[in-house]
């Protein structure tokens, strides 16, 4: 049992990871939803960082920063994050 008081939100945080992975594939499938992809790449960027998860959060805000600068991430820097969130969350399985 962890003596960590944030340890059943830092679990949660992982298992939201996790959703957005699977939601930041499924928006990158076909013809990109590129409204869907900048939420929820903005989502982890303003989050990650606070559970610990500060690679996914550098990641994140680097994208992020290009669409707040009305630029696209290319899909290879989408599919980056991606694999780096399912690196992040294998390893605390």
């Amino acid at each position: 049992m962890s003596t960590d008081p944030l340890h059943a939100l830092k679990v949660a945080f992982r298992t939201r990871m996790q959703g957005d992975a699977d939601a930041l594939e499924a928006a990158t499938a076909n013809a990109p939803d590129w409204k869907q992809i900048e939420m929820l790449v903005h989502g982890l960027a303003g989050s990650a960082g606070i559970f610990g998860e500060a690679d996914v959060g550098t990641s994140a805000r680097a994208l992020d920063e290009a669409f707040g600068e009305k630029r696209r991430p290319s899909l290879e820097q989408v599919q980056t994050l991606i694999a780096l969130v399912r690196t992040r969350t294998a390893d605390h399985s």
